[in-house]
């Protein structure tokens, strides 16, 4: 439904452009920390292959990477989950 349907339908239009500006703006922010993930992978990955890498030297640096990592996913799952409702929301506008 466009919106000037959902507008012509009795939707409260401030409604309506307040959700679709929290849609983008998550879109945004998923997208970003989608990057800084694979960022994270690539500087994992890159830290491994080194050849000077030594394992039990740097699982300091190699921790703090996964753990920058593992909060990068609880953020994608999170924002994931907030989009999704917001998308849900602004559908149950237009019915």
């Amino acid at each position: 439904m466009t919106y000037s349907q959902r507008i012509s339908d009795g939707a409260n239009s401030s409604d309506i452009i307040y959700l679709e500006h929290q849609i983008v703006t998550t879109k945004e922010k998923l997208r970003i920390a989608l990057e800084k993930q694979e960022t994270y992978k690539r500087e994992l990955s890159a830290l491994k292959s080194s050849p000077i890498w030594n394992a039990s030297e740097d699982s300091s640096e190699e921790q703090i990477i996964m753990e920058k990592a593992s909060l990068m996913q609880n953020l994608i799952e999170t924002l994931s989950a907030q989009l999704e409702q917001l998308q849900e929301a602004l559908a149950k506008l237009g019915d």
